[in-house]
């Protein structure tokens, strides 16, 4: 672990920090405002005390992240796994039962259909679950495990998305927490297998858009009794949802409400570090926006009833903080919005929010810049990667910011699916999201041309401070950068497959024309096909015969070659279709994919080792 991230370093990093920002905004407020233009003024300042706010709230959050809540796991406890579906494909669907069929702990699978399809109950006889189905979808995902509750028994509830794969050992890593006989839910990391997501970062690992709140915010409510309900993956006793009515359904983020109904009966949550269970990530822009749009906008619901953290009774103040922090998270959007237009402003107005000079300026703002980002990268413990949480907070600017306004003009929701694949119109779509973007990127250029002019030629009169104008322009590239590398983010993702390929170098051979067994590498597989290299050129038919070797056991499956190409090192690539699989075989592949790599963190191929190919050859 390094220094910066020693629990003893980040605290203290962070109460010089926190010292220095509380003196920055007392400068800032009794010797920069311009009165002359006192809105603007008053807006930017408004955006540095939120950002401070910010700063404080997820410091008391991740404060400490090592509570362990006690831990006895007892044999002999009846468990329900609730898996709810609405229109997630068979596929999709085929590898999270596979998954829950490998759960070790005894217990019972439901598969709750709200789709009401038969070939999602054909695929639940396959596998062995229990179907379940209602004649309405009333409350949508929160009506359909409610409607559950009620036909079920378990003294334990596993709720599981329809696309989230859960690891053999979930159980005996979780039921122990009940033995404290107050904790009603037991939360956990959401993962993805899917590393290739809108929400993965091209550049940077496994690190993805909700690692700090996974990784490291949730373990430090631990400290607060004030983990949260995620719905997805989570273990809940029963007899808790049942004292609190069962899942929440005024809202359209049911799991946050339903926690907070729980807090305030004075049951416990605990949240567990650890991944057992791997699920899809958003793949495209529009499933990134639509899920956090029904996140932020069952967030205002909650702030407008009667059940709102900071006034509903039966919460500690901690909690209530807790619960404040990660719903006033929804509103930075509007301090990042401030922050990216107000460049412009100065630039095309010749307005300036901050009566000072900018020597005095920088001597202040560079202190707090510097300590509140190593604080926050200090308390971050390598989560908190600044670049990175800054492109994804322009990302999701407008979309809360849209989100928002239920706060003060209610309307009726309604509960929509994250879409799990993508077609061959997401590009369109994912551009017609961005248009609020490019608009304020080109803004940004626009007064960027108009500040360069102005400096150079002296064209309006109100350029009096050459000084302040390179800062504008400075400040008005750095946030056009931003933006582009946000968007980059976005158009830069290839969707051509509809299933993840996850990369895996395994002993692979495929049949020629003369029906021999010429063998190579994989270097990608999925249920639906794979990509095997070979180190010379090979003669094969259209239709082939494909071989792979699991850890412990050879599969094999009929398949079509769908390209054929020579690398420019001279090895030569083939990709492959599935067509036919025998049923044990198809399951021991889904569960290699689904239940057995996500759990490998080096998955890169150049970072695996090369196959043995003695079983084959042989």
């Amino acid at each position: 672990m390094s220094l910066l991230y020693r629990q003893p370093v980040a605290r203290a990093i962070a109460l010089v920090a926190g010292l220095y920002l509380v003196y920055y905004l007392w400068w800032r407020a009794t010797a920069t405002l311009n009165h002359e233009v006192i809105v603007f003024s008053l807006a930017l300042l408004l955006a540095e005390i939120q950002g401070v706010l910010n700063f404080g709230l997820f410091a008391f959050m991740v404060w400490d992240v090592d509570r362990r809540p006690p831990f006895r796991l007892r044999p002999g406890l009846t468990v329900d796994v609730f898996v709810p579906t609405y229109n997630e494909s068979v596929e999709i669907l085929e590898a999270t039962l596979t998954g829950c069929n490998a759960i070790t702990y005894p217990h019972t699978t439901y598969l709750l259909d709200d789709g009401r399809r038969p070939e999602v109950a054909r695929l639940a006889a396959e596998l062995g679950v229990e179907y379940l189905t209602r004649p309405d979808n009333r409350h949508a995902k929160a009506g359909n495990l409610n409607a559950a509750l009620a036909r079920t028994s378990g003294e334990f509830i596993v709720v599981l998305d329809a696309d989230t794969v859960p690891q053999p050992d979930l159980l005996e890593k979780t039921l122990g927490y009940f033995v404290d006989p107050k904790v009603a839910l037991v939360q956990l990391p959401q993962e993805f297998f899917n590393q290739d997501s809108i929400q993965h970062a091209t550049r940077d690992g496994d690190w993805h858009e909700q690692a700090l709140f996974y990784r490291l915010i949730q373990p430090g409510k631990n400290r607060w009794n004030a983990a949260f309900w995620c719905g997805s993956p989570s273990v809940v006793r029963r007899a808790a949802l049942e004292d609190v009515g069962g899942v929440a359904t005024d809202t359209i983020t049911e799991d946050i409400h339903t926690s907070l109904r729980l807090h305030a009966r004075g049951w416990r949550t605990v949240y567990h570090l650890g991944d057992l269970a791997f699920g899809i990530a958003p793949q495209t822009y529009e499933a990134f926006a639509v899920q956090r749009l029904r996140w932020a906008q069952g967030t205002m619901q909650l702030l407008r009833s009667r059940e709102n953290p900071l006034l509903v009774r039966g919460l500690t103040l901690a909690q209530r903080l807790n619960y404040f922090a990660s719903m006033w998270t929804y509103f930075d959007s509007y301090q990042k919005l401030i922050y990216l237009i107000a460049p412009a402003i100065v630039l095309c107005t010749g307005l300036l929010p901050l009566d000072v000079e900018p020597f005095d300026f920088l001597v202040h703002w560079i202190p707090y810049f510097a300590l509140g980002t190593l604080a926050n990268i200090a308390l971050g413990r390598g989560q908190f990667r600044y670049l990175l949480v800054e492109e994804y907070n322009v990302l999701k600017m407008f979309v809360f910011v849209w989100a928002s306004t239920v706060l003060f003009w209610p309307r009726k929701l309604s509960f929509k699916v994250t879409p799990k694949q993508a077609d061959s119109s997401v590009k369109q779509v994912d551009r017609r999201l961005l248009r609020p973007h490019f608009v304020t990127a080109a803004v940004l250029v626009a007064s960027t041309v108009v500040g360069v002019l102005n400096l150079a030629w002296g064209l309006s009169t109100q350029y009096s401070r050459p000084d302040v104008s390179v800062v504008a322009l400075v400040w008005a590239l750095a946030n056009t950068g931003l933006i582009v590398l946000g968007v980059r983010e976005v158009l830069r993702r290839l969707h051509a497959r509809a299933a993840y390929r996850f990369p895996a170098r395994l002993p692979a051979a495929l049949t020629d024309r003369a029906g021999r067994l010429v063998p190579g590498t994989s270097i990608d597989l999925s249920a639906s096909g794979v990509g095997i290299v070979f180190n010379g050129p090979v003669d094969l038919p259209k239709q082939v015969t494909a071989v792979i070797e699991l850890p412990g056991v050879l599969i094999g499956a009929r398949g079509e070659v769908r390209y054929l190409a020579r690398q420019a090192d001279g090895t030569v690539k083939a990709g492959i279709r599935f067509a036919a699989f025998d049923p044990a075989d198809r399951e021991r592949l889904i569960r290699y994919l689904f239940v057995t790599l996500p759990r490998r963190r080096t998955l890169a191929p150049n970072a695996l080792p090369a196959p043995d190919r003695a079983s084959l050859a042989a």
